[in-house]
């Protein structure tokens, strides 16, 4: 053990991270998500000082999971965030209302960087001058939105994956145990598919290797507004965790997304805890395609909604009070070609 103390201090000087694996462990910090399933699904949120993929179609909600992840990043660490607004997405009054501090937020817009290396030099440029010290959340809304430089020509998308492995190589060196970089990426479909699964996203390979956690966000269902003439107001979303080093991968949670005020922390907890089988629905079908929203715990039935109720009730169904727990009884994907 001293021979491996004498090696480390040694080199220390020209490696600062360098240190044995068994000593010096700080338990990790998270940024939460906005929603609690998701956290606990995580294993806790997304850790500080790795990267992240969200992945899915126009609608998901991809934009504002991220800017809810920035507003709790800036809420808890007091972070800068930092927003490549590829996508033209980032709205003041938007981003204010989901808890944005915009005056620790750098938002750069898309005149500005319309290629990847151009983001990559912006990145580069700006991370060098930030103290490592200081907390930072760094989003690229969307990958996807990139042009390719001029000499290359639109339909080559191999191309922009190389131009994506050069950015990711050069941005990650920056990202220490107080940094996060997260993306957005668009799902678009393979032509000529006819067997297997026809999804693939931007940049090919590089955001599978790169990315610790990998996230698909799926719209399940509309939300309507009854009282309002079955007016449109949101969308249950389903989160796939793809890909993730905190726990099992494949893990699915259902929440309901609002256009007007985003993600709520306790949106769709219940029907994880169905989906858990710590509740159970009144009508199990029906309560799996929305019809339904009764759920029964120690013979008393609650609505779906009344999650507060059934928390200050029955505290021991309050998981997100044990951001390490692993949720008994996940849901399986079955494989697919991603």
């Amino acid at each position: 053990m001293n021979d491996i103390l004498k090696i480390v201090k040694s080199l220390q000087k020209n490696y600062g991270s360098l240190r044995i694996a068994g000593t010096d462990v700080k338990d990790k910090e998270y940024i939460s998500t906005g929603n609690c399933g998701f956290d606990l699904a995580l294993g806790g949120g997304i850790a500080w000082g790795y990267v992240s993929e969200f992945a899915g179609l126009s609608g998901t909600g991809k934009t504002t999971i991220l800017q809810l992840m920035l507003a709790n990043a800036q809420k808890k660490y007091n972070a800068i965030g930092i927003w490549v607004d590829r996508e033209k997405a980032f709205f003041n009054d938007r981003a204010k209302n989901l808890g944005i501090d915009l005056d620790r937020t750098i938002v750069i817009n898309p005149e500005n960087i319309t290629t990847v290396p151009e983001v990559t030099q912006f990145l580069n440029d700006i991370l060098k001058d930030i103290s490592p010290d200081t907390y930072k959340f760094i989003a690229i809304d969307s990958i996807s939105a990139f042009s390719d430089t001029a000499k290359i020509d639109k339909s080559d998308m191999g191309r922009k994956a190389q131009q994506l492995h050069r950015l990711f190589r050069t941005i990650i060196p920056y990202i220490n145990n107080k940094s996060s970089l997260n993306f957005s990426n668009q799902v678009t479909f393979k032509t000529g598919v006819v067997f297997g699964d026809p999804k693939t996203v931007t940049g090919g390979e590089s955001p599978k290797y790169y990315s610790t956690y990998r996230l698909m966000l799926d719209d399940k269902k509309l939300i309507k507004d009854d009282k309002r003439g079955g007016e449109i107001i949101g969308n249950w979303l389903q989160a796939t965790v793809i890909k993730t080093r905190q726990g099992p991968n494949r893990r699915i949670v259902v929440f309901p997304h609002y256009y007007s005020s985003g993600v709520l922390y306790y949106g769709g907890y219940t029907r994880l805890l169905v989906d858990r089988n710590y509740l159970k629905p009144k009508n199990a079908a029906e309560f799996n395609k929305f019809a339904q929203t009764t759920v029964i715990y120690k013979d008393k039935k609650f609505n779906v909604d009344d999650i507060e109720t059934i928390l200050k009730e029955f505290p021991e169904l309050n998981f997100s009070n044990y951001p390490e727990y692993n949720i008994d009884n996940q849901q399986i994907v079955e494989d697919e070609n991603e």
